[in-house]
Formats: C-alpha cells, sequence, structure tokens
C-alpha cells in the first residue's frame, strides 16, 4: 500500500536519516508532509524545511514533492537553492533528504559542506546535463518555425525528458525573457476576455511550482439564485482556477507536445470559491496536497484554524471540485490536442476522447460526422457570452493556456447539471434538474456513491438536518407502500436476506406489489395482458444456531460452523421474544468465538453512541400502547437469563444469527423495497448522526467512521437517498431550540406545517420561466398566480428526483392531461391524503420511519404559474397546466407530529403581488401572504407600503438595493507588475533628438483652482517626525511622477500647491476613452476627478482617509459603481484596518484607487446628472464608517483631521 510505504519510510528517515546539517526530522502538521531543520553558517539558528508529498496515494514511483520553508530573513542564495532544488520525483523520503541536504550544502559553500561532497554519493543528481549534440541543435533549431501541432507532428521541444519526468534545460537569459514575454501575453488574453489574474511562487524568475490564478465572480456567470442555493455558492465569490506549473511557466504548444510523449505532465489544476480573486500561498500549497483531509473541507471544517489567515481570503471547497479537478487533470490537454489536430469544438473534443481513449486510432478512414455536431444546450441560450466563449475555437496564432482552461473550467461548472459526474460524458436530454448526477451507466452510479464523486451527505446533515429527515421520510413511505420503483442498485449492498427477517406491517390492501410471493416462497411477477405468470426461484439463505455469552459480548460457535469475518455485520435473533431482531458488526474474529459491537434494533430510537458502555434493549415485558414508546432498560431480552462470569459454554442461552451476505441486485423487487425499510430502520435518527457528526469536529468527519451504529448496506442506502436528490430544498422553519432561518420567508395560514423553500429542473428553468413570463403575460398587471398541488406521501420520493409531470395517472384525467392544481388547500389536501390514501398520523404507522423526527404525515407544494388560464388545459373546477415551464415550485409543506411546536414567525413585511381571482386559501381558510424572497430579485418591483388587516405591510413591486456598496478587491502590486512591467534587460538608448508629440491627454497639469476648495492648516497632533515621514513620502511620490508620462500615470500632485503635509490634493485623470466615467467628465467639461487624501497621526500604521471631492457619483442604488460610497468616500478594503499594511506607499494607494474608478465590477462608475457639486466631508465620513459596518471590516480608529482637530472616528469618549 502507497500509505503504508510513506509511513514506514517517513519513520526510517525520522530513525535513521544522518547529516552533519540536518536535524529533527520529524512529522508535519498535514498527512504526507515531514520538517527538519538545516544548520547554516551564517545564521546563528537554524533554517525550518517543510517537505510535502502532493498525493502519497502515488509513493513511492510516482509521487512529488513541494519543498519550501517557513523561517525569515532566509540568505538569497539558500532561498534560491530552495525554490531551484530540482527534481525530487519519485525519491524516497531519505534520498529526498540527502538531495536537499547536498543543494543546500552547495549553496552554503562552506569547506565543512564541502567535504561532505567528496564521498563520491551516487545521489547526485545534479550533475550538469550533457552538451546536446550538433545534431540535437540542428532538429532545435526550427523549434519557432513549425506550424500547428498534431498527433503526426515529429517531437520539437525545448526540454529534456529526465526518466519518467519532463524537466526543462538550463535556460539563457533571453530564453527566460522570451518566456515572459509569452506568459505575460497569455496573462494578458485572459485579463482582456474578462478574468481575474493572479501570480504566485516564482513565474517571473520562470523556477519550479509556479501558480497562475484566474478567477472570476460567480454573479457574472449567470446562475440562477436557484442554483446557486442548491450548489451552496455566494454571488458575490470568485469561482477560481489554480494552475500550477511544476517546471515553470510552458505555453500551451510545449505542454502539448509534453502530453503527446506520454510523460506526466507539467501542469495541473484545482479549483475553488474565495472571496478574494487570489487566495494565499498557504492556501495554494494545501489545495495541491491531495492527501489532507477531504471531508474537513466538504464538511465545513475550519481549515483556516491556527494559520491566521482571514476568513474572506480562504479557499473555499467547490460543489463538484473533485469530478471537475478530475477531469481538467487527465482529460484537458489531450482534448485540446485532439481539437487541434481534427477541428473538433469542445462537444467533438470530448466524444472523441471518450471513445477513442487507450485505443489506437487513425483518420485515414475518415471521422464521423457526429463529432462535428454544433454544441446545443438549452442552457446556452441564456448564459453569458464569457461562459459559452471558445478562444480556441477562433484562428490564435498563439493561444492562451490559462484562457482555455478557464473556459473548459466553466462549461463544466456552470453547465454541470449536463454532463455525467463520473464519465463526464452529456446525460439523457429527456431529464432536468438541479443538481448535478450521473448518467444511467451502473458504473457510474457505483463510482459516484462508492468512491466519493458524490455530495457531502455529512454536510447536509449537519446544515439541514430536517432536510434529510424529510428526504428519508419520504423514501420510507415510498418503499412501505411498494412504491419505490427507482431503487440503489449496482452498489454492491450486502444485505440481510429478506425472508429470514421478522415479518413486517403490510400497506393497506389496495397497495399491491408488482411482484409477488407464491405458496413456495418463489417471486412471482404480476400478470400482464398476453402474458402467463413467471415463477422465479429463491435461493434461501441459512439461519445459524450459536451460544451468546451477555456479559462479553460474544457469540459463540460450534467448531463446524463456517468462519465469520471481522467487520461483517449480523442479524441475531432470540428464542422466546416476539419476534424482535438485532443487528451487529463483528468487532473481532477469534474462531469460535466473535465479539459483537453494541445491537442495533427498530426500537431503538433513543440509542446514545456506540461508544457508551452498555447498549439499552426494549423490555419485552412491557407493552407498548400506541402513540407511547416502550421503556428501555440496560438488560438482555428477557429470554435470555444474566449470564455469570467464567460460566460453561454450555450454560450460555441459544441464538440463531444469519449474514449480510445477498446482493441487493439478486432480490425481487418487493424483497429490495422491504429491505430499504428494513436497513433505514437500523439507522439512528438524524439528529443523533448530527450529533455525532459535532462531536468530531476538526477530525475526519466521516459516517462510515461510525462502524459499530451503521451497517456499510445502511450508509449506501442513506447516501443514496440525499445524494439522488436533485432538487434543492431549504429549510425555513425551525423546530422549538434550534436556530431559525428568517422567520419572515414563511408563508402566512399554514400553521403546524413545517415548511421548506423548493425548486427544481434545470439551472436554467428559472430564466425559461421568467421567459414565460415575458412571452405570456409582460403586461398583465397580474403576470403569474399562486396554487397548490397535491399528492400522496409515497409519490414524494418520485417528484423531488423527477419533477412534476403528468406521465403516470393516478387518480384519472377528468379535466385533461397536465400538472392539477388547486387555488384551496384542502382540495389539493384530499389528493395528498385522502381518496382512499391514508396519512401517517402517528408514530406507529406503516408509513412512518420509526427515528424521523418530524413524523410526516402529509406533503403539499405551492407552484407558481404563468397565469393564462385561458391556455391551461383547464381553469374549472382544476388548474390544469401542461406546460411544464410554466410551472415553479416555490414551497414545499409537511404535516409534522403535533407534539412538536413551531416557530411561527412574523408576517412577512414584503408580500409578493396576487391575482385577486386566483389567491391561494390556506388551512384556516384564509388567504395566504406570500413573501416577497419567493421569488427571484430581478422580478421584484419596488416597495409599496399597503393594509393587509390591521397591519401595514410592504407589497413588493422591484428591487430595492441596500445603502451598501462592495467592496473593492484590490489587486495585488505583483499582479498588476505581471501584466504591465517588463523586468527585462534593455539595451542602451541613443540619444537622439525628438519631434514635438501631440499631447497624449486633455489633462493639464496645474490648472486646478485651489481657492475653491478647503485647506486645512497642519493638526496640533503633528510632529517633526511625521512631518518628516510624510515628506519622504511625498517626495518619493513625487519622482514617479515625474519619471513617467502623464496619461499612462493617470494622477498629478501639484508639489506647490502642498503646504501641509497631512492633506494631499490629488487629481485622478487619463481614464480609458471607452469607460462611461471618461464619458461623463468629458460631457461635463472636466478633465480629472478631485480627491483628498488626509493623514492620521498614526500613519503609516493606519491608514489614511481618502475621499471624493468633486464631481459628485451617481450612488450604488441609483447605478452607479466604481467603489464610491454615497457621500463621496471610497470604500476599498485597501483603506481600512483589516486591508491596510505599513508597508503600503501612496503610490500604490493612487494606483489601487484609479483601478477601483475604472472598474466595471459589479457596475461601471457615472458622475450625477446635473451641474458640478462638491462632497461634503461629513457626508463622506458619514459614508466610510456605514459601509465599514456594512461589510465587517470596521473603520479605523485613528483620528483623523476634519477642519484642523475634529474627531471623526474614536476609540472612545
Amino acid at each position: 500500500m502507497p500509505r503504508k510505504a510513506f509511513i514506514a519510510d517517513h519513520q526510517q528517515a525520522i530513525d535513521n536519516f544522518s547529516h552533519p546539517n540536518v536535524s529533527e526530522v520529524k512529522p508535519g502538521i498535514e498527512d504526507g508532509s515531514l520538517t527538519f531543520k538545516y544548520a547554516l553558517p551564517e545564521l546563528e539558528g537554524r533554517i525550518t524545511i517543510q517537505a510535502l508529498v502532493t498525493d502519497v496515494g502515488e509513493y513511492p514511483s510516482s509521487h512529488m514533492y513541494m519543498i519550501y520553508t517557513t523561517s525569515e530573513n532566509i540568505p538569497p542564495n539558500i532561498s534560491t537553492a530552495i525554490e531551484d532544488v530540482g527534481s525530487l520525483d519519485g525519491l524516497r523520503v531519505s534520498d529526498m533528504l540527502s538531495k536537499v541536504a547536498k543543494v543546500l550544502d552547495r549553496a552554503t559553500a562552506s569547506p565543512q559542506h564541502d567535504s561532505f561532497l567528496l564521498d563520491g554519493d551516487a545521489m547526485d543528481c545534479d550533475a550538469p546535463s550533457p552538451e546536446p549534440s550538433e545534431s540535437e541543435l540542428e532538429d532545435n533549431s526550427d523549434v519557432d518555425s513549425i506550424g500547428a501541432w498534431s498527433p503526426k507532428s515529429p517531437l520539437h521541444s525545448n526540454v529534456a525528458f529526465e526518466g519518467e519526468r519532463v524537466t526543462s534545460r538550463p535556460r539563457a537569459r533571453s530564453a527566460v525573457l522570451s518566456m515572459n514575454r509569452r506568459m505575460r501575453s497569455d496573462l494578458r488574453v485572459a485579463k482582456e476576455a474578462g478574468f481575474r489574474v493572479g501570480n504566485l511562487g516564482g513565474l517571473i524568475e520562470n523556477t519550479e511550482d509556479s501558480f497562475v490564478t484566474i478567477s472570476i465572480r460567480v454573479s457574472k456567470l449567470g446562475i440562477s439564485e436557484e442554483a446557486m442555493q442548491a450548489w451552496h455558492m455566494d454571488p458575490n465569490q470568485y469561482f477560481i482556477l489554480l494552475i500550477r506549473y511544476a517546471s515553470g511557466y510552458r505555453p500551451l504548444e510545449e505542454l502539448l507536445r509534453a502530453s503527446s510523449s506520454r510523460h506526466p505532465q507539467d501542469v495541473s489544476f484545482r479549483v475553488g470559491l474565495s472571496y478574494r480573486y487570489k487566495v494565499p500561498f498557504e492556501e495554494v500549497i494545501e489545495a495541491f496536497s491531495q492527501t489532507k483531509k477531504k471531508n474537513d473541507c466538504e464538511n465545513g471544517v475550519d481549515l483556516a484554524q491556527g494559520k491566521g489567515l482571514d476568513k474572506s481570503s480562504r479557499l473555499l471547497p467547490c460543489f463538484i471540485g473533485s469530478p471537475l479537478q478530475e477531469l481538467m487533470n487527465k482529460r484537458l490537454l489531450p482534448i485540446i490536442s485532439y481539437r487541434s489536430a481534427l477541428g473538433f469544438g469542445w462537444k467533438g473534443g470530448e466524444a472523441w476522447y471518450t471513445d477513442h481513449q487507450g485505443a489506437n486510432w487513425s483518420t485515414e478512414d475518415g471521422v464521423d460526422a457526429k463529432y462535428y455536431s454544433p454544441d446545443i444546450s438549452r442552457q446556452q441560450a441564456s448564459l453569458p457570452k464569457i461562459v459559452t466563449d471558445d478562444c480556441l475555437g477562433r484562428d490564435m496564432s498563439t493561444p492562451s493556456f490559462p484562457l482555455i482552461a478557464m473556459q473548459f473550467a466553466l462549461r463544466h461548472f456552470v453547465r454541470c447539471t449536463e454532463f455525467c459526474l463520473v464519465c463526464h460524458s452529456p446525460v439523457e436530454d429527456d431529464f432536468e434538474a438541479l443538481k448535478p448526477y450521473v448518467c444511467s451507466k451502473p458504473l457510474c452510479l457505483y463510482q459516484y456513491m462508492s468512491f466519493g464523486f458524490g455530495p457531502s451527505i455529512e454536510h447536509d446533515i449537519i446544515s439541514q438536518p430536517h432536510v434529510v429527515d424529510l428526504l428519508i421520510s419520504f423514501c420510507y413511505a415510498s418503499a412501505a407502500s411498494a412504491k419505490l420503483k427507482n431503487l440503489p442498485i449496482g452498489l454492491s449492498l450486502s444485505v440481510p436476506a429478506p425472508s429470514l427477517l421478522p415479518s413486517r406491517p403490510l400497506p393497506p390492501a389496495h397497495f399491491e406489489y408488482s411482484s409477488m410471493m407464491d405458496a413456495n416462497g418463489s417471486s412471482v411477477e404480476a400478470a400482464k395482458p398476453g402474458r402467463p405468470f413467471v415463477v422465479q426461484p429463491i435461493h434461501f439463505p441459512k439461519k445459524y444456531k450459536a451460544k451468546y455469552d451477555q456479559a462479553n459480548k460474544e457469540l459463540i460457535l460450534p467448531c463446524a460452523e463456517p468462519l465469520l469475518q471481522t467487520n461483517q455485520w449480523i442479524v441475531l435473533t432470540f428464542p422466546g421474544t416476539t419476534g424482535e431482531c438485532f443487528h451487529c458488526r463483528i468487532v473481532e474474529a477469534l474462531h469460535p468465538t466473535f465479539r459483537l459491537g453494541p445491537p442495533i434494533n427498530r426500537s431503538s430510537i433513543d440509542m446514545k453512541f456506540a461508544m457508551k458502555p452498555e447498549t439499552k434493549f426494549p423490555n419485552p415485558n412491557v407493552v407498548p400502547r400506541k402513540g407511547i414508546p416502550s421503556t428501555s432498560i440496560n438488560l438482555t431480552p428477557a429470554a435470555i437469563p444474566p449470564s455469570q462470569p467464567n460460566v460453561e459454554s454450555s450454560k450460555y442461552p441459544e441464538v440463531e444469527f444469519f449474514i449480510y451476505d445477498q446482493n441487493f441486485d439478486d432480490l425481487s423487487l418487493k424483497d429490495k423495497q422491504t429491505t430499504v425499510c428494513t436497513l433505514l430502520d437500523s439507522l439512528p435518527s438524524v439528529s443523533e448522526m448530527k450529533m455525532y457528526l459535532q462531536s468530531k469536529r476538526g477530525k475526519d468527519v466521516d459516517l462510515k467512521k461510525w462502524q459499530d451504529r451503521i451497517s456499510p448496506a445502511a450508509a449506501g442506502v442513506l447516501r443514496w437517498i440525499i445524494a439522488s436528490n436533485r432538487s434543492c430544498i431549504i429549510e425555513v422553519d425551525r423546530i422549538e431550540g434550534e436556530t431559525s432561518r428568517a422567520s419572515e420567508e414563511r408563508v402566512t395560514g399554514m400553521s403546524q406545517w413545517m415548511q421548506f423553500r423548493f425548486a427544481q429542473g434545470a439551472p436554467d428553468k428559472e430564466q425559461r420561466f421568467i421567459q414565460s413570463v415575458r412571452d405570456t403575460t409582460a403586461t398583465s398587471t397580474y403576470p403569474t398566480l399562486y396554487a397548490w398541488h397535491g399528492s400522496p406521501l409515497h409519490n414524494w420520493h418520485s417528484i423531488v428526483r423527477e419533477g412534476l409531470h403528468f406521465q403516470q395517472t393516478a387518480h384519472g384525467r377528468a379535466y385533461g392531461h397536465g400538472v392539477y392544481h388547486a387555488t384551496n388547500v384542502q382540495t389539493s389536501l384530499g389528493y395528498s391524503g385522502g381518496l382512499g390514501y391514508p396519512t401517517a398520523t402517528d408514530s406507529q404507522s406503516v408509513w412512518n420511519w420509526p427515528h424521523s423526527q418530524l413524523k410526516i404525515s402529509q406533503a403539499i407544494a405551492l407552484n407558481e404559474i404563468v397565469n393564462a388560464p385561458k391556455q391551461f388545459v383547464s381553469a374549472n373546477p382544476h388548474l390544469v397546466v401542461a406546460q411544464l415551464d410554466w410551472i415553479q415550485t416555490r414551497y414545499l409543506f409537511v404535516k409534522i407530529n403535533a407534539s412538536i411546536q413551531l416557530d411561527e414567525g412574523v408576517r412577512p413585511s414584503e408580500v409578493c403581488l396576487q391575482d385577486p381571482s386566483f389567491t391561494p386559501k390556506g388551512a384556516d381558510g384564509q388567504k395566504v401572504a406570500i413573501p416577497i424572497t419567493a421569488v427571484s430579485k430581478s422580478r421584484r418591483p419596488l416597495s409599496e407600503i399597503v393594509r393587509n388587516g390591521d397591519k401595514r405591510i410592504k407589497l413588493g413591486k422591484g428591487s430595492e438595493m441596500d445603502d451598501a456598496i462592495l467592496l473593492s478587491d484590490d489587486t495585488d502590486v505583483e499582479d498588476l507588475q505581471i501584466l504591465i512591467s517588463e523586468d527585462e534587460e534593455e539595451q542602451p538608448k541613443q540619444l537622439a533628438p525628438k519631434l514635438a508629440e501631440a499631447p497624449k491627454t486633455d489633462f493639464v497639469p496645474g490648472s486646478l483652482d485651489y481657492q475653491t476648495l478647503s485647506l486645512l492648516e497642519p493638526p496640533t497632533y503633528a510632529t517633526s517626525t511625521g512631518t518628516k515621514a510624510l515628506q519622504r513620502e511625498l517626495n518619493s511620490t513625487l519622482k514617479t511622477q515625474d519619471s513617467r508620462p502623464a496619461h499612462e500615470l493617470g494622477w498629478y500632485i501639484n508639489r506647490d500647491a502642498i503646504t501641509n503635509m497631512y492633506q494631499w490634493i490629488i487629481e485622478l485623470h487619463s481614464f480609458e476613452p471607452h469607460l462611461p466615467l471618461a464619458k461623463d467628465l468629458k460631457a461635463k467639461g472636466l478633465t480629472s476627478v478631485v480627491m483628498e487624501v488626509r493623514f492620521g497621526k498614526d500613519y503609516p500604521m493606519t491608514p489614511p482617509f481618502a475621499r471624493i471631492i468633486r464631481p459628485r457619483f451617481l450612488s450604488f442604488m441609483a447605478g452607479g459603481g466604481g467603489h464610491v460610497t454615497a457621500g463621496g468616500a471610497l470604500c476599498m478594503e485597501l483603506l481600512t484596518n483589516s486591508g491596510w499594511s505599513a508597508v503600503s506607499n501612496m503610490e500604490s494607494v493612487l494606483l489601487q484607487v484609479r483601478l477601483a474608478l475604472s472598474s466595471t465590477d459589479p457596475k461601471p462608475a457615472r458622475l450625477e446628472q446635473g451641474p458640478v457639486r462638491h462632497y461634503g466631508v461629513g457626508e463622506a465620513i458619514e459614508a466610510y464608517v456605514r459601509a465599514c459596518n456594512t461589510h465587517g471590516v470596521g473603520p479605523t480608529k485613528s483620528r483623523y483631521m476634519l477642519d484642523a482637530d475634529v474627531l471623526l472616528v474614536a476609540d472612545s469618549p
């Protein structure tokens, strides 16, 4: 096993590795990592080196190491040596330590180290590579002249292959500069396409393990609010693609050549979400470490604990991160090569890969036309261009690989419901869902459930336990009523034989199984017209007898009986009882004695965790009355007398048992349904599962670890129930004592009905619904109506998976084919529990999952429908709608256990406008009020105050945005430099007379009239030290101003007008002509934006205060942007306590401010209409404080200058 080999080598290195300068070799914090100390002669102490195996599963053959140091003040030669340590791939731990130590020894170049290098160690892998021969040089001389690469092209490359690893030859300075130019070009193309670009590591130095980040705000991806809720995303987050270059930056051509040679690729990918466009280097290291606990991130464990990382800068998991990363790492480069060679689109390239992977192929016989078919998607028409764009499909002489990779990632991220999460092939077109799933291939379902490709059920149990309870209850009711047709087959579930289990209560007589048992116990398929009965023989499993030692919880078998195995599950029955059975795990197998885990039975609802020393058994002498749970005592069943220690085995009572040894897929339909109920009976309650997971917080959180309480078969069914749900169901109500969601989301008139927000369909279903409204009733006062839809409890398991349709007839179609609705809830309730369909009204009902806290008895949905009754199939007495795009589910209501007291909340302050002719009535007979949050924000009109009974409430008529503005996500300086700076050696320029050039900006320095501004005297807190520090900062800023052309710099400070070092007046100018801000300035006859910067007494430890003086900008509420608050203050994290750094200089501040004003995210900056007006400093301060408080960053707590010495924001009076 790779992990065992790594652990063994790791321990051997800790115990035996010896080097005169290496000490304290020990395990690191992360799994797969180790640390050691290296002694340097230049320092009194030692530096700490971290080594991390990125994927322990590849050890000890194809694994890779990441080497870095956490020490500070490292000499440049040591830092360079660590970055350029060379290839360590495939080395065992001791060999890796030896090589790293030798590289550091060379870097220090002391006699002590030199003597150590003379021992002739064969591990000296860093010897100079042999010079290439003339023929090699000739072969490589035409690299730049070759055309587009294809699979048949000869291999031309400037990389050398060393074993199983592609490594770069030492590059000349000119080669590095040439690569940097190409890298900048590729990143600029990605930025011009609308993405944010960042870099980490030594990208500009072309060192190993360099990283590029490409990101975009989720709000720009065209994803509906319902999909974002189902996918656990925030529109303010960034979707981030991390690209790791193991051997420095490589353009697409080199990556394709390396890929075609069947060597491991030098590029890898990770995806995630963050509130910043770029995440810290520590997060990137963790992201590329496959060995960290996967469940820590999937289940909400705070990975930033102990690292001092701000929550907003963390890399958060993406809901389909694992499948998307696997797709990109394994298939992206081959698919690109197929597209380049054969001219496919993404659809054709992916299909070609699927059909020809691992096979020899030739294009001599032609290529099937299906690979050139257009990529037609129902979603694609409604998606923004940045999501559907395909730069590889255009003629690009130098394609940008980061841009291509991001476009491919977005294709499978935004359109994830169109593709199988395992094989990544398109799924069936006739089925829509809000969540991604797998195709119909059994192998895909097995991998999805068994190998962690599915969602985290642990996260759902912790965050929405009542939704999980709801899903299990729906499945249980469907299986108990013999209506469960889609079953968890293909998962290799080993289950107990249904024929040996005690008989279960049967559903009412009118519920007939599609298969039944004959008198001999054989499965008889239901007869169909013209088809005789078919009898299939059933294999009867064997029941075994044994002795049971209750004191030690041991099973004692006769020696002749077959051997049980550890971790196998069995079912125990006790002679003389009323048919009660217990499920147990074999904890330890020492034939003929087998130690058992705590017994579990259907009645153990309140049984504590398996780690409790004693397990409670139901008292068989107590006959429970209806509605009263049976009592529990710490004894075995009454038929088993208490055993005494050291009693002969013959004295132990006899029990019977049978094994979980039946393949679920081989059972009859009836037995499968019965088995599903049996396995769900053995589960603990959802609240117990939540308590268990929370008790393991910060550890490897996985229900599979609860081995003594949940069998693998029961865990498989549970995972299938949760993962196969493709609707978005969100809790609205709370049960008393639990944290509640916003109470105003509750629909009125439905007391004692628990409410859930309910959304179904594909991610673009909401957009299609909105388009249907626009096409049909756009000019109507009431474009939509709301109505109820009821269905029996056993149907809801399929409804939440398949959506509302009318493919099957359950209650007849007296008024035509379509989905039936009613405005009176009592009518729909008749279909959810009436008409001979019973309701689960008590805890003993055959329909109820016994461990459910909710005890659901009925369910009903509230749907929004296009208000065009004349186009319905029928409008009286029922609303029958055949157009499925005209129906959008909004709420799900369930009748729960009457003993549970629901928090009724308050009436919503904003409600949806409803058609008086079709206003639904609730359970209390009154018209319901539906919160405005039931509809998407784009359809919410402006608020209007109306009366509803005795209470004034807001009636929604439009979107009312908060008086808040998004914080500017400032671009890091290094990311600006890598795009706009040329860190290259320039040739000496010959001085020559230049002809006068026309000015490139209409801005005229020195034209500002300072008499129109409020200039302040130096504050009383001014000191000579502070004044000199600000003088140095001003001189440095002016030096930059003098060295750059005005149109490139974009800001201006009049040195002659600065009389107070604590107040700077700055003009921002020369904005890009295409920006709305530049056009507005020109229309008003202005050439600059006048800004003021004030410095407090604690500068540079605290940030300065910056505000716009004139002209006034449009507020965010009025459609403006540019990160300017309503009062003129600049809303930038850089200018807050949490974002400021004492090493920041004013040059970088002015650059960031200008970028913020030029930003079009989320909206471009615009000037207000009318004459030019100034902002007041008071309103600027007020807006600044309000914006900081809104975003939780906190305003600065320094004293700022206002008209001499007025306290703007203070710690205390």
